[in-house]
């Protein structure tokens, strides 16, 4: 039963642990799990636990430790601990002694980002050698969550940023999310957990231990229910990110041509869908992104012409309307293949999906209506061997009743030169069938009569 307003959350135990993991979606019996352990108060509550869980749901357990090497003996006093820990529990234990300072000053980064980059890397390292499938479990609390979000907040942040540590990030969960620091702390001591504490976190050299000891207590002062006030503002504001990166991505979907994206098309959506199309668009290209870029690539779709030099080998570009990535090198050629059912690589980071589908199925599937028009022919109307590459000198296409070549379509389509042989085009012994995001040559429609589809999507990386 949830607390009334205004009261404390229910007091952490093994049931309450496991209620977050069912919330989440985050286990099931008989997966494997590594515990990431710094030996603290956080991570010795989280190995307690999952090692009672492990018993109780068949889950195999082991966990990592990384010695940051910062603190000169306690660093050593720590790894000590862990070790001992684990032996008590019965756990294998897996151990990194860091170079973090030296990491840092490679990659320009603080010494807090690049142990959390080395500890994310071996623990992702330690998964792997359990098998796939493997979970990571580390100690976040929902006061760690608070503490992101009041930093990620002073620094300025979009919604993203708002909605603190995700309970689950793709192979990670967080068990401990909805608990607070001080229910942990009220735990270990109830149960007589042993842990050691880091030094590092009683000074205020940090950021976030200045928001710790100084930001949280005030907001507490001011409501007493702040976190769990906060659990539910989270939660909501999850709801709203995932709506809006739903929405986002159709409208990708929507503009997404063979060549790059309709800048016109994306200029006509919201500016909450044109910023994260914006975005996700850098992103696909490969292209560094930051909230000043983002915002001035959004205001300029479909609007005016320009080149930016966002890379070391490409540029990003918008053109006619055309956004697009492209290469100072020559594009690459579709090398000449047999059409296969399944999924071929046609150039680095592109892919073909070809699927056998009988008339039934097709016209009754949500395929249908969707691909019918421009990714879909009849399967037998093929003549001889059916290929997939570039476009061919001479090639045409008879889409509206004429044949066209190839080479006048992409000029009326405005397809930047340089991209034309990234196109792919399916062709038989009698000529071309289908032309990526073109169609399908009337030789080859899906009509009534039509026995077997052949269902074609392309998709970059």
């Amino acid at each position: 039963m949830e607390p009334e307003p205004g009261t404390r959350f229910p007091k952490l135990t093994l049931d309450r642990m496991k209620e977050t993991i069912s919330k989440y979606g985050m286990l099931e019996p008989g997966e494997k799990v590594l515990v990431g352990i710094s030996g603290g108060c956080d991570s010795s509550v989280l190995l307690h636990l999952m090692s009672f869980l492990a018993t109780q749901w068949g889950l195999t357990l082991e966990a990592a430790h990384v010695n940051h090497n910062l603190r000169g003996p306690e660093s050593l006093r720590d790894e000590r601990f862990v070790r001992s820990m684990c032996r008590e529990y019965g756990v294998k234990l897996h151990v990194m002694n860091a170079n973090v300072h030296a990491y840092a000053e490679e990659h320009r980064l603080g010494e807090e980002e690049a142990g959390r980059e080395l500890r994310y890397q071996y623990f992702e390292h330690c998964a792997k050698r359990m098998g796939k499938g493997t979970k990571i479990a580390t100690a976040h609390t929902l006061s760690d969550c608070v503490e992101t979000f009041l930093f990620n907040m002073a620094r300025g942040t979009g919604l993203a940023g708002l909605c603190g540590i995700p309970p689950v990030r793709g192979d990670i969960i967080r068990p401990l999310i909805e608990t607070t620091r001080n229910q942990i702390e009220e735990f270990c001591a109830d149960q007589g957990i042993p842990f050691i504490t880091d030094s590092s976190n009683l000074t205020d050299e940090y950021s976030r231990n200045r928001i710790r000891h100084s930001a949280v207590p005030a907001l507490l002062e001011v409501n007493s229910s702040f976190e769990r006030a906060f659990l539910r503002m989270t939660e909501q504001l999850r709801q709203d990110r995932d709506f809006l990166d739903d929405l986002s991505d159709e409208l990708l979907d929507t503009a997404e041509i063979p060549t790059g994206f309709d800048g016109g098309t994306l200029a006509l959506a919201e500016p909450a869908l044109r910023t994260r199309a914006a975005a996700k668009m850098l992103r696909r290209f490969g292209f560094p992104c930051d909230y000043e870029r983002i915002t001035w690539i959004a205001d300029r779709f479909g609007k005016e012409d320009y080149k930016l030099e966002l890379a070391k080998d490409a540029y990003f570009v918008q053109k006619g309307g055309l956004i697009c990535r492209e290469d100072k090198r020559p594009a690459e050629t579709i090398a000449e293949s047999p059409l296969s059912e399944g999924i071929s690589e046609l150039l680095p980071g592109k892919f073909a999906e070809c699927h056998i589908l009988d008339a039934f199925h097709f016209k009754n599937s949500h395929e249908f209506h969707q691909y019918v028009l421009k990714n879909a022919f009849d399967y037998d109307k093929i003549h001889g061997v059916a290929v997939i590459r570039s476009r061919k000198e001479g090639d045409q296409i008879n889409l509206t009743g004429c044949n066209r070549t190839l080479k006048k379509l992409f000029n009326e389509a405005k397809v930047p030169v340089h991209l034309r042989k990234t196109v792919a085009v399916i062709a038989d012994d009698d000529g071309v069938l289908w032309v990526e995001g073109f169609g399908t040559d009337r030789r080859a429609k899906v009509t009534e009569e039509t026995g077997s589809v052949a269902v074609i999507k392309t998709s970059r990386c």
